[in-house]
């Protein structure tokens, strides 16, 4: 499904997502995979998406001097084959049923992490037929790169961390009850951060208000809020 608005993913992709018994009216043996692609109006994603799927949050892409000036795209388009997948696929097919008995294991304390198993596939790959110095960003991923709450917040932390640095008084510190509260300046701004939120921050939602735990949304955060005695003077000496 390419190309979704946040409506659309809102009242169509959520309920598929969530749809477990999905297939098995139609008697399906293999889980089929869905990708969804999606606007960058889709800024947040609720956590029970976030369980049941793998977001990828991309940020690249090209001018439009660039995409009419190069041919990239033709390039890619003809010289584009599939011989990386069928190897990426034969080596999984070699690790896959380790994988699987050690998922049925009930004595292992935690399942295997198959989404790091797959990026070393794809690691021992690139060392072997690519460049023989491989490029930084090429790296071996795990879970949690893809499911840790600093992941799937990064959207309420980059905002949270922007208005921290140019709007302070969207934010109210109280030391003694040990609470923070932030003016989300809209109630659906309010309910897009909502959504990445961990538990652990004890989120209560009031209109366009996010009271949360001072101390826990310190450390999610990363930043110590604490205002100015003075504030004048940091405006004076800016």
């Amino acid at each position: 499904m390419d190309d979704l608005t946040n409506t659309r993913f809102s009242q169509h992709a959520i309920e598929t997502i969530k749809n477990d018994d999905f297939g098995i009216a139609e008697h399906l043996v293999n889980y089929p995979a869905v990708v969804i692609s999606a606007n960058e109006d889709v800024k947040a994603v609720a956590p029970e998406v976030i369980r049941r799927t793998v977001i990828c949050r991309v940020q690249a892409g090209l001018t439009n001097t660039e995409v009419m000036s190069s041919n990239i795209v033709r390039t890619v388009q003809r010289e584009v084959g599939t011989a990386l997948y069928r190897e990426y696929l034969r080596q999984m097919l070699e690790i896959v049923p380790e994988l699987l008995e050690l998922m049925k294991d009930d004595e292992q304390d935690e399942a295997p992490d198959i989404l790091k198993a797959s990026s070393q596939v794809l690691m021992n790959i690139f060392k072997e037929y690519g460049p023989e110095t491989l490029p930084e960003y090429i790296r071996v991923l795990s879970l949690e790169d893809y499911f840790s709450e600093k992941v799937t917040g990064s959207y309420a932390i980059k905002t949270i961390q922007n208005a921290w640095k140019t709007s302070k008084d969207s934010f109210e510190i109280y030391p003694r009850t040990n609470e923070l509260c932030y003016n989300a300046g809209a109630t659906y701004e309010a309910d897009r951060i909502l959504k990445e939120l961990p538990e652990t921050l004890e989120v209560r939602k009031s209109r366009d208000c996010l009271m949360m735990n001072l101390e826990e949304a310190q450390k999610f955060f990363g930043i110590t809020f604490k205002k100015s005695l003075f504030p004048w003077l940091s405006k004076i000496f800016a």
